[in-house]
């Protein structure tokens, strides 16, 4: 304790007395001990400590309803009852455990031998067009020993996987186009029915698949292939850019022989989606989600003029504000920046012609 040095030596250095020193000492040894010393864990007067009035009213529901599981007493508690774990422990501690709602079983469970099983086995793979109660009273009339048809059931289920397995699980690979404007993505969102005109309004987006931008997004009463040719014009004026490619669904707006030759002259590959098949779009109907939540679920009155004025400002948050969680959590601008290739000022001003 006084590091080697004589009781003198420390004496003189700190200018204390004899008897202060040796009292030092003795305090400094036993707060050595009590800090070496085991100690229990835990705090030792615990913050959630039941009230003795809350335990007995815990241990009063427990007696009349001794089947009741912890998460039904904390349930019949209200607001103010403790958790399920604090009343298992409540239960533990006054000795009412949890009565089964079920008697135990008399006798123990029966089980067929080897033998017995194949001759189950046999008789449902030769009737497999009868069902588990049928099967069961064939194998009790024929070999003599009772059986459910809930034991059948599964015998049944397990010779039927093996002639006809289920097909493999469909395993779905996520692409994106690298850079900015490789692929866009067009559809119509048709579920904007206008208000006082009972007619629906479409909604014609074109969506960059690398940085989820809308490239364009305007409302239309009508659509067809001129639609979406000046859509994809405006578009490409508009990023000064022409995309490598668009893939867009089977609908007569997106096919046809003018919007053929229009992107052939272009330059773009123009794909079709598979029918049924939504999966290739689910970047653009995962947009169109948000934009019912977002846009038009925010709005009590759907009237195409004021739709069609206050779209303008939403694109432009979604592009420029609105995180993606496949980005990130970053807006879609942060991609759009990536973008290092750019149509000739001539090209774009001949694309009508």
């Amino acid at each position: 304790m006084l590091q080697g040095q004589p009781a003198t030596y420390v004496q003189r250095q700190y200018h204390v007395c004899r008897s202060d020193l040796y009292k030092f000492k003795r305090r400094a040894l036993a707060a050595l001990r009590t800090a070496v010393g085991d100690q229990k864990k835990g705090p030792r007067t615990p913050a959630n400590k039941l009230s003795v009035e809350k335990e007995r009213q815990i241990q009063r529901i427990c007696e009349r309803y001794p089947t009741w599981s912890s998460y039904q007493v904390h349930r019949h508690g209200g607001t103010e009852a403790p958790c399920p774990r604090t009343i298992q422990r409540v239960r533990q501690r006054c000795g009412r455990p949890r009565v089964p709602k079920r008697a135990l079983p008399r006798q123990p469970r029966k089980r067929f031998s080897a033998a017995d099983q194949y001759l189950i086995k046999e008789t449902v793979q030769t009737k497999l067009y009868l069902g588990p109660l049928r099967l069961a009273w064939d194998v009790q009339n024929q070999h003599g020993f009772r059986i459910s048809a809930s034991t059948v059931r599964p015998v049944k289920h397990r010779i039927l996987m093996a002639l006809h397995p289920p097909p493999a699980l469909s395993t779905w690979r996520r692409y994106e186009r690298h850079p900015p404007h490789s692929l866009w993505h067009g559809d119509l969102l048709e579920k904007v029915t206008l208000t006082y005109e009972h007619r629906t309004a479409y909604q014609l987006t074109l969506l960059d698949d690398y940085s989820r931008a809308y490239v364009f997004c305007d409302v239309f009463r009508r659509v067809n292939a001129n639609t979406t040719i000046r859509a994809l014009i405006a578009a490409m004026r508009a990023y000064r850019t022409i995309p490598k490619a668009v893939v867009c669904d089977n609908a007569l707006y997106f096919k046809g022989k003018f919007l053929t030759t229009f992107c052939q002259r272009v330059g773009i590959e123009l794909m079709h989606s598979l029918p049924y098949h939504p999966q290739t779009h689910g970047k653009l109907e995962r947009a169109f989600r948000d934009d019912m939540k977002e846009f038009y679920c925010q709005r009590p009155k759907w009237l195409f003029k004021e739709v069609r004025h206050a779209r303008p400002a939403y694109v432009a948050y979604r592009n420029q504000l609105r995180g993606h969680q496949a980005l990130g959590g970053q807006p879609a601008l942060t991609r759009l920046r990536e973008q290092h290739f750019f149509a000739l000022p001539a090209v774009l001003a001949r694309l009508e012609q």
